[in-house]
């Protein structure tokens, strides 16, 4: 991570704080939406993904897809239509040329599709141009700090949605 400020940034004092994080982002989500979560490993990314599928009233259990990749969900957005989560966790990838086996481009094309990365910086270069990126940081046993970084204006559209729908006004 550079040391670009954030959009916007949270502590969380617990597990389940965060996944009512993100709850409330997944929310405000729309199809064609990309978020990637950076963190260490155990920091809180299947947390938050486990409320974003929450938000999007997936009814299935979400768990890190470490061995398989990519897991689909499906749900419905903050506007009745129906969504296909792709929780994507990129782990064990060790180059970039083996994110080619698996159509990991797929998933980011289908405009019905709202896709949660895992160890993004496993794309290199094939990072999507425009996302939302959610930094996960160690504070204590328990306690995130949560950093989000807006990459174009749907993302910013996406924040801006998020303060309303978690503080109101």
């Amino acid at each position: 991570m550079n040391a670009e400020r954030p959009t916007l940034d949270l502590i969380s004092h617990s597990p389940q704080q965060t996944r009512n994080v993100g709850l409330h982002l997944g929310q405000v989500l729309r199809p064609g939406d990309v978020v990637l979560l950076f963190g260490e490993v155990g920091s809180g990314k299947t947390a938050l993904t486990q409320g974003i599928a929450q938000g999007l009233q997936v009814s299935t259990y979400v768990q890190s897809p470490t061995f398989t990749l990519v897991v689909e969900h499906e749900g419905v957005d903050g506007d009745g239509n129906p969504v296909t989560l792709y929780h994507l966790d990129l782990y064990r990838i060790e180059d970039a040329g083996e994110i080619d086996t698996f159509g990991h481009e797929e998933y980011l094309d289908d405009p019905s599709g709202i896709v949660v990365i895992e160890w993004p910086e496993r794309l290199g270069v094939l990072v999507p141009e425009e996302h939302l990126l959610m930094a996960i940081d160690y504070l204590a046993d328990t306690k995130r700090k949560l950093r989000f970084f807006s990459r174009g204006d749907r993302y910013e559209e996406r924040i801006r949605a998020f303060r309303k729908e978690v503080f109101g006004g």
